[in-house]
């Protein structure tokens, strides 16, 4: 498969996160690593960033090279926090068992990542989750297929409340040097060089009903899920030049005729286009800088000379005034109201 095959498969972005606080953690500047790679951690700002498979193994190979560490990819798991996986996350901790928590990881696998496949499967008193990649990919590169498996168990735990460890887990990697590690870390037996991955629990331990089970809540957030991933597989030009605008805001507010040339297309081609989808390109930047400031300043860790910078003002005064006209309140005004920050 080619470069380009291979990039149109993507992850969330906001598995991002959990890798970077994993380096931070050991002693390593993420921001500098991520950059080696080229991945903006900025962007996670955006609930809709996407990473592409590729960049993310490419970061995960790199992670282990700095942080000398090949066990790095279920240290970078352990860091993560049911809101990573957006709606989802929060579906799964409603969900009324472990199990029902996995059905949901394996019908909106789509949302985590396009490359990967899962498939749950019972056999007696056992139940089985099967990761695999995508038809016509290659597994990956080993940090990332040990940051997987992390995730689910580190969920699976999460969900439960308490202790919950698998029965035994196949690997579909080479053996790392100290096997040992992976079963420590992952509380349980693990076999290597396996012919395909598998995590098995008992049937009962994951069947348990959880207290924290909420069909309603649930229910809502997998509408919010199916919605998100509707959207994501019916890719737009809109989205597409959003996602353009986001990445080059901190270096200014980009024209039309830069984000039709970072689209590869035409200027005018790009204007039918957005005109035919039912807006503008000047009606997209607004909007952008009007939702992304509205979350900078709900961030009190966040000033507005910097929020301004980050949305591409070249002064704080100008983006104050935009700020005003978009809402009718000064920036400080608005970091007064309760829904800023809740």
């Amino acid at each position: 498969m080619n470069k380009a095959a291979q990039e149109d498969y993507s992850l969330l972005g906001s598995f991002v996160i959990p890798v970077a606080l994993a380096l931070r953690q050991l002693g390593v500047d993420p921001l500098e690593v991520l950059d080696q790679v080229g991945i903006d951690l900025a962007r996670g700002a955006n609930p809709e960033w996407r990473v592409s498979r590729e960049d993310f193994g490419e970061l995960m190979a790199r992670c282990v090279e700095v942080s000398g560490d090949e066990a790095f990819g279920l240290l970078a798991s352990e860091h993560l926090q049911p809101q990573v996986l957006h709606s989802l996350g929060l579906a799964w901790l409603a969900s009324d068992t472990v199990y029902d928590g996995l059905l949901r990881l394996q019908r909106f696998s789509g949302l985590v990542s396009s490359g990967m496949v899962l498939r749950l499967a019972e056999e007696d008193d056992r139940v089985h989750l099967y990761l695999s990649a995508a038809p016509g990919l290659e597994q990956g590169v080993p940090a990332s297929h040990d940051y997987a498996v992390g995730m689910i168990t580190r969920m699976c735990r999460l969900t439960l409340g308490e202790f919950l460890a698998p029965l035994i887990i196949r690997m579909k990697r080479t053996p790392p040097a100290e096997p040992e590690r992976w079963e420590y870390l992952l509380a349980s037996r693990v076999v290597f060089a396996a012919d395909e991955t598998r995590v098995t629990w008992s049937r009962s331990d994951i069947m348990e009903p959880l207290v924290t089970g909420d069909p309603k809540l649930a229910r809502i957030n997998d509408e919010h899920t199916t919605a998100y991933l509707e959207s994501y597989l019916s890719r737009s030009t809109t989205r597409d030049v959003v996602d353009k605008i986001i990445q080059r805001l901190p270096d200014g507010a980009p024209n039309q005729q830069q984000i039709a040339a970072a689209l590869n297309v035409s200027n005018r081609t790009l204007q039918r286009k957005l005109r035919e989808e039912g807006t503008s390109f000047m009606e997209l930047l607004q909007d952008t800088r009007l939702q992304l400031a509205r979350r900078y300043l709900g961030n009190p860790g966040r000033s507005v000379v910097e929020t301004a910078y980050l949305l591409g003002f070249s002064e704080p005064s100008t983006f104050s005034r935009a700020f005003k006209r978009w809402t009718g309140l000064a920036p400080a005004d608005y970091r007064e109201l309760p829904q800023a920050t809740g």
